[in-house]
C-alpha cells in the first residue's frame, strides 16, 4: 500500500504513505501505518531491563529482509566491500529467504568481515531481541515496516537519508547517513552507544492507534456524535472493533512475513493459526505461492 485515496460528497484526496511515492494532484504525504504491538510489548520489556542493568542487548548487528537483491541487499554488499578495513571487527548476521538467497550467500562470504547467513524468521521472534543494531540501506521501500519494528523494539537503526526514512528520523534511536563515509560512521557510534529508552509518546506514535489518529486529522473527515448506546450495544461495539483491530494487526503481520520470505517454506501450525490460514495435513505442502 503506497498511497490511498479518499473520496467524500464534496472532495477527493490523495494520502501518500512518504516522499518516495509520486507527487501527485491534491496529495500530501503521512504515515498512516502502525506496528503490530507485539513489538511494542517487546520493546517494553526492553526498556525495563534497561533500567535495571543496562544491559539488554548482548548482540550486534543485523539485517532482515526478503533475499532479493533489490532489497538492500545489493547497496549491503556494496557498503560493506568498500569499507571492509574501517569496518574491521564487524560481524553481521543476514535473515531472510528468497529467489537470490544463494548468490547472495555467496557474494557476502567472498567479504573480510565475519558475515552469517539465516532462513527467514518472524522479526519478533526472540532470536531478534537481544540484537543492538540493525541495518537497513534499502531504498526501494514506501515505508520500511522492518524499520518501524526495529524501533518499537528498541534497537538503533542505521539507514540511509532518504524520503521514505523520514518519518523514522524523529526517533533518536534512528540513525542516517548521507554516503558511505557516513554509514561507516554511524555503524560504529550505533556499536558504541546503547538505545536511548523509548519513550511513552514515541511508542505511541509507531502504534496503529496513532496512525489511525493522523488518518482522520489528513483525511478531515467530519465525526458525527453518536447517540448513547445501551450497554449491551456498547459491548457488541467494543467486540466488533476489538476484532477489526486484531484483523488489521493479522494481516499487517502477514504481509511482513510475506515481504521478508517467510512463506517460502511451509508454516507450522501455530503460524497458521497467527496468520488465519487453514491448518494443511502432513500430506500437503507449500509450493509456487499455494497449497497442494
Amino acid at each position: 500500500m503506497a498511497q490511498i485515496v479518499i473520496i467524500t460528497c464534496s472532495k477527493w484526496q490523495v494520502i501518500r504513505l512518504s516522499a518516495a511515492t509520486q507527487d501527485l494532484p491534491r496529495s500530501l504525504v503521512c504515515n498512516v501505518h502502525g506496528v503490530n504491538p507485539k513489538f511494542l510489548q517487546i520493546g517494553m520489556k526492553t526498556r525495563e531491563k534497561q533500567q535495571k542493568d543496562n544491559q539488554a542487548f548482548s548482540k550486534g548487528v543485523y539485517y532482515i529482509g526478503k533475499m532479493l537483491w533489490s532489497k538492500g541487499y545489493k547497496e549491503l554488499l556494496r557498503l560493506l566491500r568498500d569499507h571492509q578495513k574501517e569496518l574491521t571487527g564487524l560481524e553481521i548476521n543476514l535473515h531472510g529467504s528468497g529467489e537470490d538467497s544463494a548468490q547472495i550467500e555467496a557474494a557476502f562470504k567472498k567479504l573480510e568481515l565475519a558475515v552469517k547467513v539465516h532462513p527467514a524468521r518472524d522479526h519478533a521472534d526472540p532470536l531478534f531481541h537481544d540484537y543492538k543494531v540493525l541495518l537497513n540501506p534499502s531504498t526501494t521501500d514506501v515505508v520500511c515496516t522492518t524499520t518501524a519494528e526495529a524501533l518499537a523494539m528498541g534497537k538503533i537503526v542505521v539507514c540511509t537519508n532518504h524520503p521514505s526514512n523520514e518519518f523514522f528520523m524523529q526517533f533518536p534511536n534512528c540513525r542516517t547517513y548521507d554516503d558511505s563515509e557516513g554509514f561507516v560512521k554511524a555503524t560504529l557510534k550505533a556499536l558504541s552507544d546503547e538505545p536511548a529508552p523509548l519513550a511513552d509518546k514515541q511508542r505511541h506514535e509507531l502504534s496503529w492507534e496513532a496512525a489511525t489518529e493522523r488518518f482522520l486529522e489528513v483525511a478531515q473527515l467530519d465525526v458525527t456524535p453518536v447517540r448513547k448506546q445501551s450497554k449491551t450495544t456498547s459491548k457488541s461495539f467494543l467486540s466488533t472493533s476489538l476484532s477489526l483491530k486484531k484483523k488489521l494487526e493479522d494481516a499487517s503481520a502477514g504481509v511482513h512475513f510475506v515481504g521478508t520470505g517467510f512463506l517460502s517454506s511451509q508454516p507450522d501450525e501455530e503460524q497458521c493459526k497467527e496468520l488465519g490460514l487453514s491448518i494443511p495435513s502432513k500430506k500437503k505442502g507449500f509450493s509456487s505461492g499455494r497449497w497442494i
